[in-house]
């Protein structure tokens, strides 16, 4: 069976793909996205999105938010995926928001979804309100990136919205905006504009 799997896929950067075909067969953030994953639970979902904490967190405050639509890479980016991305915008900002209000200053190491102690997923109405109205004092420490090809480590678009402090120097690094390897969403979104 095993011979048999391999004949028809190929793996490259966690997705399965069709070797005759070239299309997505399974690929680890489909699974995730979808509510299909023990391993990685969900933390916000909509109808365009997920959100979920990766596993090895690069600051405070790590999230990967993932299209629910399979797009490879930025690179895969056209001007009709624009409000796709301001989308993905607001829910980055909104979460990182309320999240780091409920953290304080002295948050231990981000840990997995079942121990993390802070509200997950949509926020009620009074917080979702006060949030868009105002800027958050941690506003500063944000980052929103996408890693670019061939530095992806999946072939699932997601963006990492970071709430600074990194762990170490070498995530700051890893996460540097504007640099081969790492673009901002801005960034992004200012070249699909153009």
């Amino acid at each position: 069976m095993g011979a048999e799997r391999s004949s028809l896929v190929k793996v490259k950067k966690g997705v399965e793909y069709l070797k005759t075909t070239n299309e997505v067969h399974d690929c680890l953030f489909c699974r995730i996205v979808h509510g299909e994953s023990e391993i990685n639970q969900l933390w916000y979902a909509d109808d365009l999105c997920a959100l979920f904490v990766p596993r090895s967190p690069a600051a405070r405050l790590h999230f990967l938010i993932t299209p629910l639509e399979h797009i490879r890479t930025i690179n895969e980016l056209t001007k009709d995926h624009l409000p796709l991305l301001e989308h993905i915008r607001e829910v980055a900002l909104e979460q990182l928001r309320v999240h780091s209000e409920l953290a304080s200053s002295k948050l231990q190491p981000l840990a997995h979804p079942p121990t993390y102690k802070f509200n997950r997923g949509k926020l009620n109405n009074d917080t979702e309100n006060t949030m868009k109205e105002t800027t958050s004092n941690n506003d500063h420490n944000f980052i929103f990136c996408f890693h670019a090809p061939p530095y992806n480590s999946i072939d699932h678009l997601h963006l990492h919205a970071i709430y600074k402090p990194f762990v170490n120097l070498w995530s700051s690094i890893q996460y540097s905006n504007n640099k081969s390897w790492c673009k901002s969403l801005e960034h992004v979104i200012r070249d699909l504009k153009k």
